[in-house]
């Protein structure tokens, strides 16, 4: 706001530092000035050289980047998730109950954020039906992008569709807070049709946004793109859609560098189900990004994605959540001990997969995901202080387990629980 005073400089210290990009540091600290940081060291060596700033020191205390969640839907309430198990019978559920979402999406949307926030996140990725979760991101306190989720339904052509559909994300990019963005999701093979799907991801390349998509989720996205079948061609039929462009004979990965979604843009969500070789090699040649959700894949029926696999392959790879209408809860730190336990990663994989791993799959590790001096200042502070020469593991542990003290987004703390001492 215009005349409003810059806010002060301030040094976040705490017994341990964890930038993630490089060593830890004991007794570490952070000078925060204008919401980036400025500063990273030992807190001797920045309030020596800074002796005029106020010092928040965090005792007993660790210091760490703030989750990224790479796939989130802050659109779902929590207690009464469609049935698992499989994932034709949950999204037939949840087709059915959408029109009583309009009675509980605000409210379920800004529980969702807050829980994030209180579970560590400090950036996340909504994606929600045109954009409708928006207000709730907006309001948080979060940086973020919304997805604003595309299906073409009820137009005769794909270019009246993405016109419609780009007329709405042209107006909701209006009056944003600053780290607050709206970008494109084509929502998944099933639901948008070639055309539309090409024409939409063509224009959002011109534009360079970002380009979200659910691809090779389940074994009915599998069954459907190959031979037009597994349920998913009719699962809109109760608002007069059918999907009868499948049975194309390949991959969804496949399928989808075919009608050209494909692109160092874009944000492949799951590949969870009958990921080949083949596949992992289109996704590293055209430089998509792939967002993981192992919780959501066991919940809906789904399998495991070759996640080490496409890390070895030189894929960026981040972690999301998905929904709280089919994961156990929006904390980011608790699906990647999940990931880690899963594949037998390390604590410091681990922590680097939920915090800087997450910002180049976005293509924004200039910007967030570790404690670098340039980047935003986000942080958590968590409440364990380890002593060991890897504390990684016990830290992402405690992160899971609900042990996040406060969370700064920005340098502005949005969640605050902790106990400092000067």
């Amino acid at each position: 706001m215009a005349g409003e005073a810059a806010p002060r400089p301030m040094i976040f210290a705490a017994d341990l530092l964890l930038p993630v990009s490089s060593p830890p540091i004991r007794d570490g600290a952070l000078l925060v000035e204008d919401g980036h940081i400025s500063t990273v060291g030992s807190l001797n060596e920045v309030r020596n050289d800074n002796p005029e700033v106020e010092v928040r020191r965090f005792s007993g205390y660790t210091i760490i980047p703030g989750a990224v969640n790479t796939h989130a839907h802050l659109g779902f309430r929590r207690g009464d998730a469609p049935r698992g198990g499989s994932f034709l019978r949950w999204i037939r559920e949840l087709v059915q109950r959408l029109p009583e979402r309009d009675a509980w999406l605000a409210e379920a949307s800004r529980s969702s954020a807050r829980e994030a926030i209180e579970c560590g996140t400090t950036f996340i990725t909504d994606s929600s039906p045109y954009g409708d979760c928006l207000p709730a991101l907006a309001e948080s306190g979060l940086a973020g992008i919304v997805f604003a989720e595309f299906f073409p339904f009820d137009f005769d052509t794909a270019e009246e569709a993405v016109d419609s559909y780009e007329e709405t994300l042209f107006s909701l990019r209006e009056g944003l807070p600053p780290r607050v963005r709206v970008e494109v999701s084509v929502h998944a093979p099933y639901t948008v049709d070639p055309e539309s799907s090409r024409l939409a991801a063509t224009r959002a390349r011109e534009r360079e946004d970002r380009l979200s998509i659910h691809l090779s989720e389940s074994p009915e996205e599998v069954q459907f793109v190959l031979d037009g079948t597994g349920g998913l061609e009719d699962v809109f039929e109760v608002f007069g859609v059918r999907a009868d462009w499948g049975g194309v004979g390949v991959s969804p990965v496949r399928y989808a560098e075919s009608v050209e979604l494909l692109g160092p843009n874009t944000i492949t969500a799951h590949l969870a189900t009958g990921i080949l070789e083949e596949d992992i090699k289109i996704l590293a040649r055209t430089g998509s990004a792939a967002a993981q959700c192992p919780r959501s894949n066991e919940y809906l029926g789904c399998g495991v994605s070759p996640m080490p696999r496409m890390m070895e392959k030189g894929i960026r790879v981040g972690m999301g959540t998905d929904g709280l209408w089919s994961t156990p809860s929006l904390n980011l730190f608790e699906e990647t001990l999940f990931a880690a336990r899963l594949y037998g990663f390390d604590g410091e994989t681990g922590l680097k997969l939920a915090t800087l791993e997450g910002a180049r799959a976005l293509g924004m590790e200039e910007e967030t995901g570790s404690l670098e001096a340039g980047k935003w200042a986000d942080f958590v502070v968590i409440e364990a202080a380890p002593e060991g020469e890897s504390p990684e593991q016990e830290i992402l542990e405690v992160a899971a387990d609900g042990g996040v003290a406060a969370t700064v987004v920005g340098g502005e703390p949005i969640y605050d629980r902790a106990r400092d001492a000067s």
